[in-house]
């Protein structure tokens, strides 16, 4: 269900995106206001973008959103201080923290907007570390960071 949301979500946002830009140029005069002259077949042209957004949007919240691994040997409690002042660091508020389930979510508005309220990071327990799962561009982006700072490389394994 989740996935249908952000799939029609995604449509939404191409058609009002297209729309803007669009709006954009006959405002100031780079295009006619005529559909015609805009795209070429004016009117019949615009239920093949609309495909076409439908197939983009099917698509990314599949290749858009991912969950990653972190390796971490130190139990919830240990790194909790340390995981949630990384998020803080990068304007990540904390939504809601289970046993073994911790929500962030972006604390800016336009940060939020820009990433259509899909702004929600999971990081999730699981017997060989920890997982976090969102954005592609942000959980790859925290992933490594929090892995790196969670497990400090010692002066012999930075010499290799």
């Amino acid at each position: 269900m989740k996935y249908l949301i952000r799939a029609v979500k995604y449509f939404f946002y191409f058609a009002f995106l297209t729309t803007a830009i669009v709006l954009a140029l006959v405002l100031i005069g780079a295009v006619e206001g005529d559909i015609d002259t805009i795209f070429n077949g004016g009117y019949s042209a615009l239920w093949k973008i609309a495909i076409f957004f439908a197939v983009v949007a099917a698509v990314y919240p599949k290749v858009g959103f991912i969950c990653r691994e972190i390796a971490a040997d130190r139990e919830w409690k240990e790194i909790r201080d340390e995981v949630l002042e990384y998020f803080k660091e990068r304007r990540y508020d904390l939504e809601s923290e289970s046993e073994d389930t911790v929500t962030f979510r972006f604390r800016d508005t336009a940060g939020k907007l820009s990433k259509m309220y899909e702004d929600r990071l999971t990081l999730a327990r699981t017997p060989h570390g920890y997982t976090l799962e969102g954005l592609r561009k942000d959980v790859m982006r925290l992933a490594t960071g929090l892995e790196y700072r969670l497990n400090p490389q010692t002066e012999e394994q930075e010499n290799r």
